[in-house]
């Protein structure tokens, strides 16, 4: 099956080409050291020049005139990339509660990470990346608090942007709660950031079909994790804790898992951290066919119907985490260490 062509920016060519820019990464007030363009009949108009702020009227007007994308031109597309990792590094500000820091960091967070997956994956955006990664993780060392409030925020439309970013927040929080140290805990965010990017050239109609999956179908839907590590060589400098979780977050522990059948020990801690982040986060998120789980509802299928297949030592680390202090409650409830709901 061919993939959609426009899911497939990894090409040499893609350096010649204008880079899409999301009206909603343009920060309001802030100067754009770049030039921005639209596109009309298949050519790229300036729209406004370098050096000046972005305004709410401007705002106002691309939305009303249904313009979500602008476009920067390819000599100047290292100058956008620096302009997102400036502002990843000033999205949490430490005057504000910790409810209204997350809002701000997670819808932030949502639309560069759109970015970051939608266009070519080369060095610019891969350290815009690394830049969300340790922001994440300096957020993350809150405590399960910062996790809870972010929980708040969560999407849980079946995209991968939202998919990715919600895998990689629930990841940290608990490859912290395990353990893990910081350079551990950056490389492993980075990994889960870009595990799915594959699936970005996995044709729509499996990805989001609404019922079972054909043989031809699931077999090509299980590509993606060697399409995600392909993207991620095209460029040097990924670790090879990053690129271990890329390609194996989908084994599991009774050897039913892909895409080489691991079995039991053969499967790396990171790599079974690595997937009760993203079967918690898949769990949760609407699908066609059906509504987005409850945490107690997706948390006890993971205990009872996947008990073959998850560890289970890690998924209580898991359950620790996203326990309420007390006086708080989670939505759907959260399972203590017996499973059972509490009171």
């Amino acid at each position: 099956m061919k993939p959609r062509t426009q899911t497939r920016p990894r090409r040499e060519s893609d350096r010649l080409r204008h880079q899409e820019v999301h009206v909603n990464t343009l920060k309001l007030a802030s100067v754009l050291p770049f030039r921005l363009f639209t596109m009309i009949e298949d050519e790229h108009l300036l729209y406004r020049r370098e050096n000046l702020p972005f305004t709410q009227t401007q705002r106002d007007a691309l939305v009303e005139n249904g313009i979500e994308v602008l476009y920067v031109d390819p000599s100047e597309v290292d100058r956008y990339w620096g302009y997102l990792r400036e502002g990843i590094g000033n999205l949490l500000d430490p005057t504000q509660n910790l409810e209204d820091r997350s809002n701000v960091f997670y819808e932030s967070s949502s639309e560069v990470t759109r970015q970051i997956l939608s266009g070519p994956i080369n060095d610019a955006s891969l350290s815009t990346a690394r830049a969300l990664v340790s922001e994440s993780v300096k957020f993350q060392h809150e405590g399960k608090d910062a996790l809870h409030a972010l929980m708040v925020d969560m999407k849980t439309q079946p995209n991968v942007y939202h998919h990715s970013l919600n895998v990689c927040q629930y990841g940290l929080a608990l490859a912290r709660e395990i353990g893990f140290d910081q350079q551990e805990l950056e490389a492993f965010g980075f990994g889960l950031l870009f595990q799915d990017v594959g699936m970005l050239q996995i044709p729509d109609h499996i990805v989001f079909k609404d019922g079972p999956l054909s043989f031809e179908e699931w077999n090509t839907l299980k590509r993606h994790p060697s399409l995600s590590l392909e993207a991620l060589d095209a460029v040097e400098g990924t670790s090879d804790l990053s690129r271990t979780v890329v390609f194996s977050h989908h084994e599991r522990l009774d050897g039913s898992g892909y895409p080489q059948g691991l079995r039991g020990d053969e499967i790396p801690l990171l790599v079974r951290v690595a997937a009760i982040a993203d079967v918690f986060t898949s769990l949760t998120t609407t699908r066609p066919f059906r509504s987005a789980n409850t945490t107690f509802e997706a948390l006890r299928i993971m205990s009872q119907d996947m008990a073959s297949q998850l560890d289970m030592s890690v998924l209580q680390a898991f359950i620790r985490v996203l326990e309420a202090q007390p006086g708080k409650q989670r939505h759907g409830g959260t399972p203590n260490s017996t499973g059972s709901q509490p009171a």
